[in-house]
């Protein structure tokens, strides 16, 4: 897109949203075009942030109407390059002010606009004692429910009922035409959006789609009443093979709200960041988070120093929490959970999941390691029969890659979860010393950054991160992985028998002719 082009495109947006929501300033620019692991080789033209949904639809027509390809960005947590442009011209939608909710508690649903976090959504609902029956990711506090739509979302609640969309039960989609499409029951002509079976489910069109088929204005969530019951156990593993096989047998059970695994870098860094939290205010939010005042003062007894050291010399650890609509409901959950696990490991003070069950919803410090070094998560859904064998291949790559991996100072810790009672996520997470990026230096909380090490370039680590992010992608695919979050990164469109690849690419030309919907996204 030439200069006047680009003039002309401003132009229009900004009678679209005003001239203070148009960035086309080349700071804004490098921004908006960076997520946590990478920038983008081609920057986005201009940013536009429409504050309405009538905004949204009109500034999607403006560049419809000029064939400018578009990306959409929400919280800005992806390094899948999700919203990262890939042609001259794009412009990054930032919806971060689209957030009206609508609670509709007789009717049990709510209806939200993109830009809308789960940690907001989870404090509206929890004002009427409601929730989302999948309520968030651990990166909430800037993770946006649109977000959690376009690319799965898991953690809160995902032990019992699965990924984000399926709470979903209907969205508003923006098309590339401009014109605007309801799902579920929301489609027929006075209807509320209560319901999303009603002939062919086109809402599982858009969902996971990573804004390859259409922008998401509005989605509609189902709710549940707040538990009140809480109940949390953790348990120590001698090696990762007795964890993982714990927690697959729990996972059948069908009685855990949210759980994870950590392998001995991850644990220890879970711990730091619990070290690093005011140790006043940490007992504050988990007496505050307690049934009452009595079983406050035992959670903060419990969480004394003895217990958040107690997994400092342990190998695997994984952490369950239960929940029922009383108390007494949560703890036979736990039971069963205690009953499984002591099979295969020991019990250990349950320090870590009520800090979190506390604090669900994390500032975005992770995005750093502990000792200021970069960070790059990467992950397969797998199947619990292939879950040993993913578990032995990755380790046979540690071993294979662990002389390199210390002479350029690259670590790979592990997140092991499960969700629903058939899917297991293997999430290992790069951390290598590297020059900060102006996404660190902006998103990373401001009051802690100057504290943290920073390092120079260093892109012989870098290479090697991504050479071995290939060879576990290798290992993906060999033991038939899905991915959550498929942004630009995994091959969706590559690894799909040739019939589904061919009606994916029929649905993008229907649906997008001219490819202005995030180019490059599902390998369109």
């Amino acid at each position: 897109m030439h200069d006047s082009q680009t003039a002309a495109l401003v132009t229009a947006l900004t009678a679209d949203v005003g001239a203070a929501h148009v960035l086309a300033d080349i700071e804004s620019r490098r921004f908006y075009s960076t997520d946590v692991f990478r920038e983008a080789d081609e920057l986005a033209a201009v940013v536009v942030q429409p504050a309405t949904v009538a905004e949204l639809q009109a500034a999607v027509r403006c560049c419809v109407a000029r064939r400018a390809p578009m990306v959409v960005r929400g919280g800005g947590a992806s390094y899948t390059d999700a919203y990262l442009p890939i042609l001259p011209g794009t412009v990054c939608f930032d919806m971060s002010r689209l957030t009206r909710i609508d609670i509709h508690a007789d009717d049990m649903f709510v209806t939200v606009e993109p830009g809308v976090t789960w940690a907001a959504l989870n404090e509206a609902l929890a004002a009427r004692g409601l929730r989302a029956p999948m309520w968030g990711p651990f990166s909430g506090l800037v993770a946006t429910v649109g977000g959690g739509m376009s690319h799965y979302a898991v953690n809160y609640g995902s032990g019992t009922y699965g990924v984000s969309a399926e709470s979903l039960l209907g969205m508003d989609v923006i098309l590339a035409s401009g014109e605007m499409v309801s799902t579920g029951s929301g489609g027929g002509t006075g209807s509320l959006p209560f319901f999303r079976y009603y002939g062919p489910d086109l809402t599982g069109l858009f969902v996971g789609d990573a804004g390859a088929l259409g922008i998401k204005a509005r989605m509609t969530l189902r709710l549940i009443p707040r538990p009140e019951g809480f109940a949390a156990c953790s348990f120590g593993f001698p090696d990762g093979v007795s964890a993982l096989n714990a927690m697959m047998e729990i996972a059948r059970l069908n009685v855990v709200s949210q759980n994870f695994g950590l392998d001995p870098r991850q644990q220890k860094t879970a711990l730091t960041r619990m070290e690093s939290a005011s140790s006043i205010e940490a007992a504050l939010s988990v007496f505050r988070s307690a049934r009452n005042p009595v079983d406050g003062a035992l959670q903060v007894m419990r969480m004394g120093l003895a217990g958040r050291n107690f997994l400092k010399n342990a190998v695997y650890s994984a952490h369950f929490s239960t929940e029922g609509a009383t108390a007494v409901e949560a703890r036979q959950k736990l039971a069963l959970v205690r009953s499984a696990a002591r099979r295969h490991g020991a019990e250990v003070a349950n320090t870590i999941p009520t800090y979190f069950n506390a604090n669900p919803f994390m500032e975005l410090t992770p995005i750093l390691g502990p000792k200021g070094e970069r960070w790059k998560p990467t992950h397969g859904v797998l199947p619990f029969s292939k879950v040993l064998q993913h578990h032995a291949d990755f380790e046979a790559l540690l071993g294979e890659y662990r002389e390199r991996m210390q002479r350029h100072r690259v670590q790979l810790t592990r997140m092991l979860m499960f969700f629903s009672t058939n899917a297991f996520i293997y999430e290992p997470t790069f951390l290598w010393e590297d020059e900060r990026s102006i996404y660190h230096r902006r998103v990373y909380p401001a009051a802690l950054l100057p504290n943290v090490p920073e390092h120079p370039a260093h892109p012989q680590g870098r290479a090697l991160v991504h050479e071995l992010k290939d060879r576990i992608g290798e290992l993906c695919v060999r033991n038939g992985a899905s991915h959550l979050q498929v942004g630009k990164d995994y091959p969706y469109l590559a690894t799909r028998k040739p019939e589904s690849a061919a009606l994916i690419r029929d649905l993008k030309q229907l649906l997008d002719p001219h490819r202005l919907m995030n180019p490059g996204a599902l390998g369109l």
